[in-house]
């Protein structure tokens, strides 16, 4: 069988998101995908109704997760995962071939991969040599359907200044959606634009359970938007968008006390990151770090390749990003005291 003369030309020229577990690696310490290092808790869940499909939404979890939010239950829809976010964002909103998607690298790979299999034009303006949003340069792309926004950003860490998004919500009002991915907000609540979902119609906010909820194995997301995009959002989804067991851990984790331990992990990691990132600006080998408001750091090196063969040669797997302006830095996911203690240990050696 010719699978060129049966495929999309477009998807046969795909190139796949890299994932951490697709990349793999060879150690003890997981320090590549942005995980909690905190185990979970057993669960006693109900399995009476496994036979049937689950609820559409489901709307319990959609109305405990804007309960946590602190919006309307109508602007959340949940689903198996932020990608599935994004994903449904770029199908709904553009056209095969024609309508363009906006990113801003360095930023979440998954954008441009969920783009290209659309076969939707990527437009990438490049974020400044401090790594914040060239507004004046976004802003300057009329031409565009559906704008990204990672804050805070995934690879380099850092939040956007909250005026520089408005800006850009500003412009496209009327002109393309604009979708900013959330992903690492319980890491710097203060900076979420989920209030903002009232002022503009073209916002959507994808969220995910995955990094500081500590349920990257239960893969469970949300899209918050108001009405009018909502209404679209609901006509692409699958019908089951949450597997039951999923959505019984969702509604476990979105209790008070889950909640409660979330937030305590939270500050747990806050405090690993800071005591790393002072260890690290006191190693010769590091060039520097970029600041960090969330659960990982990017980090400089005049020699990353000896950086990469004394981690590797210690059990340690991190992870590299192909990025042109980042062939220079490592990105460690924040583990426990022990984990980054033995990382600095191993850098320190070198």
């Amino acid at each position: 069988m010719n699978k060129i003369a049966l495929s999309s030309p477009h998807i046969e020229a795909l190139e796949p998101y890299m994932s951490a577990r697709r990349i793999g690696g060879s150690g003890e310490v997981w320090l590549n995908a942005n995980e909690l290092p905190f185990p979970r808790d057993s669960m006693q869940l109900d399995a009476s109704q496994y036979h049937r499909y689950p609820d559409q939404g489901p709307d319990q979890v959609a109305a405990a997760y804007a309960a946590y939010a602190g919006v309307p239950p109508e602007q959340v829809l949940a689903l198996r995962g932020a990608d599935e976010a994004i994903d449904l964002s770029i199908r709904a909103y553009c056209r095969a071939g024609r309508d363009k998607v906006l990113v801003s690298s360095p930023t979440y790979g998954m954008y441009r991969v969920s783009a290209d299999i659309q076969n939707a034009p990527v437009v990438d303006v490049p974020l400044t040599d401090d790594f914040e949003l060239d507004v004046a340069a976004i802003c300057a792309r009329d031409d565009v359907k559906l704008v990204f926004i990672c804050n805070p950003n995934n690879p380099t860490g850092n939040a956007f200044r909250r005026e520089d998004i408005i800006a850009v919500l500003r412009h496209f009002e009327g002109r393309a959606l604009v979708v900013i991915d959330e992903a690492y907000i319980e890491f710097c609540p203060r900076q979420s634009l989920a209030g903002e979902l009232s002022n503009f119609d073209h916002l959507v906010v994808v969220r995910t359970m995955s990094k500081a909820f500590g349920l990257a194995g239960v893969h469970v997301g949300y899209l918050l938007a108001n009405d009018a995009v909502m209404s679209i959002m609901r006509k692409v989804v699958p019908p089951y968008p949450l597997a039951d067991p999923c959505a019984q851990i969702a509604l476990l984790a979105l209790s008070e006390s889950g909640i409660g331990t979330m937030r305590k992990q939270v500050e747990e990691i806050a405090g690993i990151r800071e005591a790393f990132c002072r260890t690290l600006s006191n190693l010769t080998a590091v060039r520097g770090c970029l600041p960090s408001a969330v659960n990982f750091v990017l980090a400089f090196f005049d020699e990353p390749e000896l950086a990469w063969r004394a981690l590797a040669g210690a059990g340690i797997v991190a992870r590299g990003i192909p990025d042109r302006r980042l062939t220079d830095a490592i990105r460690f996911t924040i583990g426990s005291e022990e984990e980054m203690a033995l990382a600095a240990s191993v850098l320190g050696k070198r």
